[in-house]
């Protein structure tokens, strides 16, 4: 924790840290949780292979839906 007398930066930038780690850990949870689909379905499986294997910035008709 800071300090009651802390400066205000000191602060801002300690609730920055704990609110990109708390993202953080979401993000790896979600991962988590796909990576255990994909090994109980084989289609969970394509899906995790086709999407790592693809390249980053990929403009493509098949590209996932953001619905």
């Amino acid at each position: 924790m800071t300090r009651i007398y802390s400066s205000q930066a000191t602060k801002k930038l300690a609730l920055r840290f704990i609110l990109e780690n708390i993202d953080y850990r979401k993000r790896c949870l979600y991962l988590q949780e796909i990576i255990s689909m994909g090994r109980q379905n084989e289609i969970w499986r394509q899906a995790l292979t086709s999407f790592f294997d693809a390249p980053f910035h990929q403009d493509s008709a098949k590209a996932f839906s953001k619905n």
